[in-house]
């Protein structure tokens, strides 16, 4: 199996599934501090361009923030990818396993972190 290259970005994760909007870090530059985020937006990814279709139909109708979701941004200054999560990802190692391969980040120094912002909301 060839290596995936890293990519940062945002995803939801729903029936062990990842659900994601991502972009290979090697297209975008860094800011001033050396970290590398996109723009994607969880609101827009959601709402808008409906990211779960087709393969979750029986979401419309959910918020984006109703199903655990996070962020992945890369850090220049230590060669980290952090990932912001719901905790309920950030504990689970399934989950973990599930967004690491499909962010092709197999064999990159991840740094798991809670993040209230990601917390999920029951509609």
């Amino acid at each position: 199996m060839q290596n995936k290259q890293p990519e940062i970005g945002i995803f939801w994760l729903y029936k062990s599934s990842v659900i994601a909007k991502s972009i290979s870090v090697t297209l975008l530059s860094a800011d001033s501090l050396g970290i590398i985020d996109c723009g994607y937006s969880h609101f827009v990814e959601w709402e808008q361009h409906l990211v779960y279709l087709p393969m979750f139909p029986e979401l419309a109708g959910c918020e984006y923030q109703e199903i655990a979701r996070g962020r992945i941004i890369y850090c220049k200054a230590d060669d980290t990818y952090k990932v912001y999560a719901d905790k309920k990802i950030k504990l689970n190692t399934g989950y973990r396993a599930l967004i690491t391969e499909r962010f092709g980040l197999n064999h990159a120094n991840l740094k798991w972190l809670k993040d209230p912002h990601y917390r999920v909301f029951s509609g």
